[in-house]
């Protein structure tokens, strides 16, 4: 599309305008323009509600021209995990642009939120840099209240002006933002208030976004009716489903809808399959590969509470982790250290895998240090008594019975990433490449993807992958596009 009808369209795309957006679309165009057109056309759809259209516009978009336009509709049509990996691409190639970068950062952040995984917040930060917009920026505050810092008060007050906003969607936006807000600081009749003077804003299509904050924050009768409305127009598959089936578990109880839930939402909402895992645990009902060991630790505390329950531990994290803040740097090292050797470590060895060198006076006083911080620490040969639950540890139980789908879930990145300890690093080298092997031998497209996910630029794992995708899969361009840019990359 020319300049002036692309900047039109989308402009009436985000009053809410869409029926005029549509009419623009008619037309159709060449080239590129074309593309861009299909995908709006595409976009349009999603809003109806009608996501397989979208997903297929986006596809035939992409597949004619990939533009930062064409692309960042194809990263939110297809699957976050497929659409994830398609918006990275995305980044490698179109630089320069700091609206078009800060577009396609956004889409990447929601693809990254709906998995569950906290670099969702540093994308959202990025675009709201990149192209500061009532978009970027609630969408950023809304990442704060579940992978942030940020305090609760001050994303209430951020958020709140954007109420008045003459956008019907910013006002959603920040509505939905706020009464999440209210919730986690354990209000819920403020954010029914809220939500209460949002329901006219609501079209039928967007019915799916305030379901679940609605079961937990309405009377029952005002949730039957958002309930009865949601039924007979959404259509029963995919993410807003899920929600519809959430919100009926969480308003009545109902066990079938929250397991009906878990399964729609475990790889397309995640955070809000913790909250059907937690009530269905509250009623005595375990799901199968519970997500809550891998995604809870990533929660600020406010939201790991209010999606599982403030009794729930969570796991220490090793794997892509930071230090410990209460070991610090050589302490968090140490712990990994011995959470991987069960059997203990002689002290000469432990020393040398710290210190580079026997130091076992260092040692002795870093010991003397974890055991006043509540560690069980036996000696010698030095090895934890009562070890905290970690993802170490989870991993390493997974690797060691197979289970490659949970070992994945798990490994969010190598061991420790900022340490220089020789045995850290050679523990490092040798988790990612057990899995990396186990996997690669599987051959399983999925497992492969995944992997290929976490590791990012490993050429290796993205040829395999790419050999085994079926000529029909929606990821087979994604794969071919990383493949062939790593090999110019990599000289091969």
């Amino acid at each position: 599309m020319d300049p002036s009808p692309l900047a039109r369209t989308l402009a009436l795309l985000e009053r809410g305008e869409d029926q005029e957006a549509e009419a623009l679309l008619l037309t159709p165009r060449e080239g590129p323009l074309e593309a861009e057109r299909l995908a709006l056309l595409g976009f349009v759809e999603g809003r109806k509600g009608n996501f397989g259209a979208y997903r297929a516009l986006a596809l035939e978009a992409a597949q004619r021209a990939q533009t930062p336009l064409t692309l960042y509709h194809l990263g939110l049509a297809l699957p976050p995990r497929a659409g994830a990996l398609a918006l990275e691409e995305a980044l490698f190639r179109f630089r320069g642009g700091a609206q078009g970068e800060a577009r396609l950062r956004l889409a990447l952040a929601i693809a990254l939120e709906r998995l569950g995984r906290p670099e969702a917040l540093a994308h959202a930060a990025l675009a709201c840099l990149k192209d500061p917009s009532p978009w970027t920026t609630l969408h950023h505050l809304r990442l704060e209240l579940l992978f942030g810092t940020k305090l609760l008060l001050e994303v209430l007050e951020e958020a709140e002006p954007f109420l008045p906003h003459p956008f019907p969607g910013v006002r959603l936006l920040a509505g939905h933002t706020l009464a999440l807000a209210h919730l986690l600081r354990g209000s819920p009749r403020r954010a029914g208030n809220l939500l209460r003077g949002l329901l006219p804003l609501l079209a039928p299509q967007r019915l799916a976004s305030l379901l679940v904050l609605g079961a937990l924050a309405l009377d029952p009768p005002e949730l039957r009716l958002l309930l009865e409305g949601a039924r007979a127009f959404l259509r029963q598959e995919g993410w807003p489903w899920g929600f519809y089936l959430l919100a009926r578990g969480l308003g009545e109880g109902d066990e079938a809808s929250l397991l009906a839930a878990h399964g729609l939402l475990r790889e397309d909402g995640a955070p809000y399959a913790l909250l059907a895992e937690a009530r269905l645990k509250a009623l005595g009902v375990m799901v199968e590969a519970p997500l809550a060991p891998q995604l809870g630790p990533g929660l600020r505390p406010e939201a790991r509470a209010f999606f599982l329950g403030p009794a729930e531990t969570p796991l220490l994290r090793l794997l892509g982790g930071s230090p410990l803040p209460s070991l610090g740097p050589r302490g968090t090292e140490a712990l990994a250290l011995l959470l991987a050797r069960e059997e203990g470590l002689p002290g000469e060895a432990l020393a040398e895998a710290l210190y580079g060198e026997p130091n076992l006076g260092a040692l002795k006083a870093l010991l003397h240090r974890l055991r006043e911080k509540g560690l069980r620490v036996s000696s010698p040969p030095y090895r934890l008594e009562t070890p905290p639950p970690s993802d170490l540890s989870a991993f390493l139980r997974a690797l060691s019975r197979g289970d490659l789908g949970e070992a994945l879930a798990l490994y969010r990145g190598p061991l420790l990433p900022w340490s220089q300890a020789p045995g850290v690093e050679a523990l490092r080298l040798e988790l990612e490449e057990a899995l990396r092997g186990a996997v690669l031998a599987s051959g399983r497209p999925d497992l492969l993807l995944a992997l290929a996910e976490r590791l990012g630029e490993d050429l290796e794992v993205w040829e395999a992958l790419l050999e085994r995708l079926s000529p029909e899969d929606p990821r087979l361009p994604i794969a071919r596009a990383r493949v062939a840019r790593l090999r110019r990359e990599y000289g091969v």
